[in-house]
Parts: structure tokens; sequence; C-alpha cells
């Protein structure tokens, strides 16, 4: 392979559909906080929390790629290196929500927490200063990790030195550690919180493998896209496969953790606990419950068990597309029942804000790559990630 990699550019109407949505999304924002700002804030913490989701997990994703010295995805490590940038756009997004505050929590108003013994006995963590200090000290971290991974990683396009990869190994064993504990500590944060009589020792694990999975979908979608592009020799089935497969497990470790949670709680039987379904569990939210496993788990093991579906690109991008809706609606079921009472309720809110978030993550993202070089041609362990031909052209 050349030293000069191969630009990935995307024709222009794709970036006026990128734009359309995005500004689609924008101004149901900004119309829904003077229309209807009790449905526009939840909406908008849902949507924060997906970007999050989406870029924060290409960063884990990179990080156990260095950590285990795993060479397979190196050919096309630029995809997650370009979701990572959305992580600013989303710290942004943080900073807004701070305004909303008292739309979503109870444990944010002083009247509220005087009156009720458990906010008191939580108000020592459930505080306004100390949560937007956290929040801002997560993403700082999650925005710092990211940019020196991606630094090094590009550095070592220009002077082709071992130590970048040296580096990253020892910056991704450290954030895995860190990164891990700041987002279990955000999820109890942005989403538990919004019942603060309820916890969970497993939500954290359900939020988590939730962005683990969302995060390889998204992945997963660019590569394909960049596959389509002219891509294709880099991009193999191989790796779609392997996608795939990673794709197909996590799904179902999602699965076992809804599962988890769910029968501890029922078996239990704790009033403090069991809270948290007799909203979810019957009326409308009992069949958007059952439509998040459909999607979250039924959908993609039943599609992704035949090798032929592992491999092509058309059903690896629906299948793709199917996790990233039932992860919305599993954001969706864990953020409204508190906010919005007993039956769900889907409108331009809901469907706009989400359309324009997905439609911001991919614009940011495609922009990246575009901006970058498509391949790693430096790294060490590039020649163990392409096939056969590329391989012996890129050892002479």
């Amino acid at each position: 392979m050349s030293k000069n990699a191969p630009a990935f550019i995307l024709p222009g109407s794709v970036w006026k559909t990128i734009f359309v949505f995005s500004t689609l999304g924008l101004l149901v924002f900004i119309v829904g906080l003077f229309v209807s700002p009790e449905r526009i804030w939840p909406n908008f913490l849902i949507n924060e929390f997906f970007l999050l989701n989406l870029g924060l997990g290409a960063v884990f994703f990179i990080a156990v790629l260095y950590v285990s010295n795993a060479g397979w995805a190196t050919a096309f490590r630029r995809v997650p290196e370009a979701a990572t940038s959305v992580l600013l756009v989303a710290g942004i997004g943080a900073v807004v929500l701070i305004f909303g505050m008292h739309t979503l929590y109870e444990w944010s108003h002083e009247t509220a927490v005087m009156m009720d013994p458990i906010l008191r006995g939580k108000s020592a963590w459930l505080n306004q200063p100390f949560f937007i200090g956290r929040v801002v000290f997560y993403f700082a971290l999650w925005i710092f990790f990211a940019r020196i991974i991606v630094r090094n990683s590009l550095r070592q396009d220009e002077d082709g030195r071992l130590e970048h990869t040296v580096w990253n190994v020892r910056h991704s064993a450290i954030f895995l550690i860190v990164g891990t504990i700041t987002f279990v500590l955000a999820s109890i944060d942005m989403i538990m919180s919004l019942q603060p009589h309820w916890y969970s020792t497993v939500f954290s694990l359900i939020t988590l493998s939730g962005m683990i999975t969302s995060s390889l979908a998204a992945i997963t979608i660019l590569m394909v896209i960049v596959r389509l592009s002219g891509f294709k020799k880099i991009i193999t089935e191989e790796h779609l496969h392997t996608m795939s497969n990673l794709l197909l497990s996590f799904s179902v470790f999602w699965v076992y953790m809804w599962v988890s949670q769910h029968m501890l709680i029922w078996y239990s039987n704790i009033p403090e606990e069991t809270s948290y379904y007799i909203f979810r569990h019957f009326g409308g939210w009992g069949s958007l419950s059952f439509l998040n496993v459909v999607l979250n788990w039924l959908v993609p093991f039943l599609v992704l068990l035949p090798r032929a579906s592992k491999r092509s690109d058309k059903i690896l991008f629906q299948v793709s597309i199917v996790i990233l809706v039932g992860h919305w609606l599993d954001l969706y079921i864990m953020v409204m029942p508190p906010l919005m009472g007993n039956e769900p309720t889907l409108g331009i809110w809901e469907i706009g804000m989400f359309v324009g978030m997905l439609a911001l993550f991919f614009g940011f993202a495609l922009r990246k790559l575009q901006s970058i070089p498509m391949v790693p041609v430096n790294d060490p362990y590039l020649v163990e990630s392409l096939p056969e031909e590329e391989r012996a052209v890129a050892l002479k």
C-alpha cells in the first residue's frame, strides 16, 4: 500500500441532507423551549446521553484495541477515531443541559429536598453545584483522553515513531479504568437520579452495555459508508464479519443485564425497587418495553446469526440502524416515565430531536474522516489488518 493513502470524499448531496436534518433538530429544540419545555428538556437529555454514548463508546473501542495489541481493526481505526470528534459537541450539550435541571431533577428543588428525608440523605451528592462540577469533570476527562489518543495516532502517520503506539497503550489502559468509573457515575447522575428514591446496582451495567452496543452499531454504519465510497480493499468483509460478531455478542450481553435487573427486582419484591417497573410494564410503556427487547436483542440476534448476514453491507447497515433506534428507545424508557406519566407520547419533539442528533453525529464523524488520512499507514499493526493482496504490497 502506498504511504499516500487515498482520501475519503462524500458527494455534496449527502452533506446537504445532513445539514437539513441537523437544522431540523436544532429548530425543534429552540421552538420546543418556548412551546413545550416539559417535553423538550427530557428529550434533550435522552439525545445528549445518546450522543455521548456514540462518541465515548468509540474511545472505549480504540482503547481496547491498543491495550489488547489487537491488529485486526487497524485498517479502519480512523473510523472510530472520527466518531470521537462528537465528544466536544456532547460536552457543549451537557452545559446546555444544566439550564434544564429544574425541569428534570426533583432533587434540584430546595423545597422538595427539605420535605423529603430520602432526598435530604442524598443531598451531599445530589446538589446542583456538585452535580455541575462532576459533569464538567467527566466530559473534560473524556475529551482529554480521546484527543490525546487520536493525536498520537495521527502523529505516527507523520513520523512513523513506534513511541506513539507505546504511549497510546498506556493512555488507553488508564482510560479504560477511569473512563468506566466516570461513565458509571455519569449514568447514575444524569439518568438514575431522575428517580432519586430508586436505585439499582445493575443499572450502570445496562447503560454501559447499551453504550458499547450502540457505538459499535454507529461505527459499523460508518464502515459501510466508507466501504461503499471506494475502500472495499481496505475495509474488508472479514472486518465486517468481526464487527458483526461483536454486535451480536454485546446485544446478548445487553439483554442479559436487562433481564438480570428485572429478575432481581421482581424476585425481591421491595416497594422501593419495584417502583421503577410500575410505569414501565403496563399500558403503553409495557408495549414499548417489549419493543425495546425486540430491537436491541431479538432482531440483531436472529439476523446476525447466519454467516452471510455478517458479511453483507446492506444487512449490517440495516441491523445497525435498528440497534441505534433501539438504544434511543431504551433511553426513552429510562427517562420519560417519571416525567411524562402513565402513557408515552411520541411526536415532533421526540422524533425531530432524535433525527437531528443522529445527523449531527454522522455529520461530525464523516467531516472528520474527510480531514484526516483514511489509513494509519505507519502503524506497526497495519499489515496484520490488511487483506492478503494489500498485505503483499505493503510489505514491499
